[in-house]
């Protein structure tokens, strides 16, 4: 999602990378990309979307939105990550996420991984979503936009509360998969290893 009225030469842009749902047992990946003018002011609370209310990330969403030159979300659903493994799911889904962003002087990515393929300027920053609003407000978008899926996917997959715990491995949903087992959104190989 490209806003044409804030679009730049890429000399005064900096983009922010961040994903969620990596620890999940079961539904996508998301990996938010959100790109800045330099100068542009850091928007009041956007931090580590872990650090926020899912109210306070909603109503900063559509705001993030509405201030960048550039919004891109890229997935990898958990039939994608079983069959290609965790690094490689992450890395297809950042390369989707980055396909349309314009030039920037630099890529800010939250951890330690840096995106394979890429072939412009890229940082990785532990904790950057924390430290950086940039990649904080790449990690609010994609936790929305995730949550909202498993939300919706939870009418779709009764019994499992994914919209409760939006498919982390928390105690109930645990209790639910062993009593009603797997259905198409778990991640076969993380899932069955937790039940052993």
């Amino acid at each position: 999602m490209t806003n044409e009225a804030n679009s730049t030469n890429g000399l005064d842009l900096l983009a922010g990378l961040d994903e969620v749902g990596t620890g999940a047992l079961a539904g996508p990946i998301a990996i938010g990309v959100v790109v800045f003018r330099q100068d542009a002011r850091p928007i009041p609370g956007v931090t580590d979307s872990k650090q926020l209310t899912a109210a306070k990330r909603r109503a900063l969403a559509p705001i993030i939105v509405e201030q960048a030159v550039y919004v891109g979300i890229g997935w990898a659903s958990a039939s994608v990550i079983d069959s290609l493994g965790l690094a490689e799911a992450w890395r297809r889904a950042a390369l989707d996420a980055l396909e349309k962003m314009p030039t920037v002087q630099a890529l800010y990515i939250d951890g330690i991984r840096a995106v394979d393929g890429y072939r412009g300027q890229q940082h990785t920053i532990i904790k950057g979503d924390a430290t950086m609003w940039q990649i904080g407000a790449a990690s609010i978008v994609a936790k929305v936009l995730r949550d909202q899926e498993m939300f919706d996917m939870a009418k779709h997959f009764p019994g499992y509360g994914f919209e409760r715990s939006v498919g982390y491995g928390t105690n109930r949903h645990i209790q639910a998969l062993r009593k009603l087992g797997l259905c198409p959104l778990h991640r076969r190989t993380f899932t069955l290893k937790t039940l052993r």
